[in-house]
């Protein structure tokens, strides 16, 4: 009689039967959501620049898509909190809005 393998049939005990791909979040987007209080509406010239946006292919998911920008633009922060932590988080809004509300004069002058 035969011993009871470990493994899957067909495969050997070196190499795992099933592999999967993890997709963790990063440090920023831990703090944004520690430091969301509410959510925010998105503005007609951020509806509108998100609509614009090409589809990004994730290779490693070290870009963000339309998704990831529409997330971080409708969470609301305190805007008396004082703390460096809500200043980053503050700071990278702005900077996604600019970026979303550029792209309608980007392709205006494509």
């Amino acid at each position: 009689q035969a011993a009871p393998r470990a493994f899957a049939p067909g495969s050997s005990p070196r190499t795992p039967s099933m592999s999967a791909s993890i997709v963790v979040p990063s440090d920023i987007t831990i703090l944004e959501s520690k430091m969301a209080i509410g959510k925010r509406r998105l503005g007609l010239l951020e509806k509108i620049g998100l609509l614009g946006m090409a589809p990004v292919f994730h290779l490693h998911y070290s870009k963000m898509d339309k998704g990831d920008r529409r997330a971080v633009l409708s969470k609301r922060y305190d805007e008396e909190d004082p703390s460096p932590q809500a200043d980053i988080v503050r700071r990278r809004q702005e900077s996604i809005r600019k970026e979303v509300v550029s792209t309608i004069f980007m392709w205006d002058t494509a």
